[in-house]
C-alpha cells in the first residue's frame, strides 16, 4: 500500500505554539521545584495524519540529577503508549513531540519519563487533547502520494482517481512523489480519493498498485428547511410539530425556532423538532442552525388554520339547519 498523506492544509490549524525559551520552568533556571507539563490545552490535526504538540516540563528539585539522555520519553492515551516520534531535548527539559496516526477526536494524551528507578513519572494531571478537523470548504488543499522508485529509468507513474485538481509529480532520490491541489467543495466530503503508482517493466508488463483516501470536509450549514404537521384538524390552540433539517459537516450544535409576529421575530425554542400551540393568524416559522463553520436560515413554514370562531358558527349553522329538516309530528 502506498503512504498518502495530506503535505499541506492551508486552513488547518496544527499546533499552538509555546515560547520554549522564555517561560520559566523548573530545571531551567527557575527555583520552583514540582513535576509539571507545559502544554497546549489542545491542538488540532486531520485524521489518519499527525500533529506536533509543543511541550516542556519540570522536576522536583532532588529528581534533577537523574535526568540523563539515556530516559525515555513517551505519550499515553488511557495508559497505552503511542507512536510517536520525538522532537525535544530531555536534558533541556523540552518534550515537544510529533503524535503520528491520529484517528480519535477530543481524546487526550499525556506524557511519561522514564529514567529508571527513582525517576519514572507521568504527567497525567496535564494532558493535551487533540482535536481532528476535516478540510474547509473552499479553501485549497493538497494531497501527497509517495512510491518507490526500484529503477531510475522507469520510475512508476502516479496517477489520482478522480482528478480533482492539477497533479505534479516529482522524484526524488529512490522515491517518486505526486502532489494532488484542488479547492475543498462540501460536494467532496465523504468522497474516496485513489492513488495509483503504475511499474512499467521492459518487458511490457506492468504492475499496479493504490491506496484510498476518504475526504473530510468541514463546512457550515446548508439546504436547512423548516416543516410542520399539524395535529388534525388544524385549528386555533391545536398543536404542530416543527422538524428543521440541514446538510453541515461538522453536525448541526444549535437549531434555534422562530416565530414572525407582523414586524417582529418571536424565539420560541430550540432543538431539531419542536411541539408548539396554534394561534389565531401569525402562525408563520423557520429555524436557524448553527455549527463550527457558521449559520444558516431556513425556509418560512406557514400554517393556515380555521378559528375558534368560525368553528363554532359552522356548529350553529349546522345544528339550525338540522332543526329546519327534523320532520314535525302531526297533531
Amino acid at each position: 500500500m502506498l503512504p498518502l498523506k495530506v503535505i499541506h492544509h492551508i486552513c488547518m490549524v496544527i499546533i499552538i505554539p509555546l515560547d520554549l525559551s522564555t517561560s520559566c520552568f523548573k530545571g531551567a533556571g527557575c527555583n520552583a521545584a514540582e513535576f509539571e507539563a507545559l502544554v497546549p490545552a489542545s491542538v488540532t490535526t486531520l485524521s489518519g495524519s499527525c500533529v506536533t504538540v509543543p511541550c516542556s516540563f519540570t522536576l522536583e528539585e532532588e529528581y534533577k540529577d537523574k535526568l540523563l539522555p539515556e530516559c525515555i520519553p513517551t505519550w499515553k492515551k488511557d495508559k497505552i503508549t503511542i507512536s510517536t516520534t520525538f522532537k525535544g531535548n530531555l536534558t533541556a527539559y523540552n518534550c515537544t513531540t510529533t503524535l503520528n496516526d491520529v484517528l480519535e477526536d477530543n481524546v487526550q494524551y499525556y506524557l511519561r519519563i522514564d529514567c529508571g528507578k527513582p525517576l519514572r513519572y507521568d504527567f497525567s494531571v496535564y494532558p493535551v487533547t487533540i482535536q481532528i478537523k476535516g478540510k474547509c470548504n473552499g479553501t485549497p488543499v493538497e494531497l501527497g502520494c509517495s512510491a518507490p522508485s526500484y529503477c531510475d529509468t522507469h520510475p512508476p507513474t502516479v496517477t489520482w482517481t478522480p482528478a480533482l485538481g492539477l497533479s505534479t509529480q516529482l522524484q526524488q532520490n529512490d522515491t517518486v512523489t505526486s502532489t494532488l491541489t484542488f479547492n475543498a467543495s462540501h460536494l467532496h466530503h465523504g468522497n474516496n480519493v485513489s492513488c495509483t503508482a503504475a511499474y512499467y517493466i521492459p518487458s511490457g508488463n506492468k504492475t499496479v498498485t493504490s491506496t484510498r483516501y476518504q475526504l473530510s470536509i468541514s463546512y457550515a450549514p446548508r439546504n436547512t428547511s423548516a416543516v410542520g404537521s399539524p395535529c388534525l384538524p388544524a385549528r386555533e390552540g391545536g398543536c404542530l410539530n416543527l422538524t428543521c433539517t440541514s446538510h453541515a459537516n461538522p453536525a448541526v450544535s444549535e437549531v434555534t425556532w422562530y416565530r414572525i409576529h407582523g414586524e417582529h421575530i418571536l424565539k420560541i425554542g430550540t432543538g431539531s423538532s419542536l411541539s408548539i400551540q396554534l394561534w389565531n393568524g401569525n402562525n408563520v416559522f423557520f429555524c436557524e442552525v448553527r455549527n463550527d463553520f457558521g449559520t444558516e436560515k431556513s425556509n418560512v413554514y406557514k400554517i393556515d388554520i380555521q378559528s375558534k370562531l368560525i368553528q363554532n358558527r359552522k356548529i350553529i349553522i349546522i345544528i339550525l339547519y338540522a332543526l329546519e329538516v327534523v320532520p314535525q309530528p302531526k297533531p
